[in-house]
């Protein structure tokens, strides 16, 4: 049985976005965009909106951190797309 790679169930995906953020490393991300939405690059900020934690990659994407379903092949517990 193939297993993937999942964050705990209620976990979040901010500590990986901030590792990757501060080691000015890549991220490949999907996340809901009206549907599943792919993105890469190197996130530029991460910042807070109307009280919501978001990530600003280089080509200027914003993605608010909540809406993620992988980074760096690191899945949300409750995504079954894959």
């Amino acid at each position: 049985m193939d297993k993937k790679d999942t964050i705990p169930t209620g976990g979040t995906f901010y500590p990986i976005v901030k590792e990757l953020f501060e080691n000015k490393q890549k991220a490949g991300i999907l996340y809901d965009d009206n549907g599943v939405t792919r993105a890469n690059g190197f996130i530029e900020s991460i910042f807070e909106r109307d009280g919501q934690q978001w990530l600003k990659l280089d080509d200027q994407t914003e993605i608010r951190i909540d809406k993620l379903y992988a980074v760096n092949g690191k899945f949300s517990s409750d995504y079954s797309e894959c």
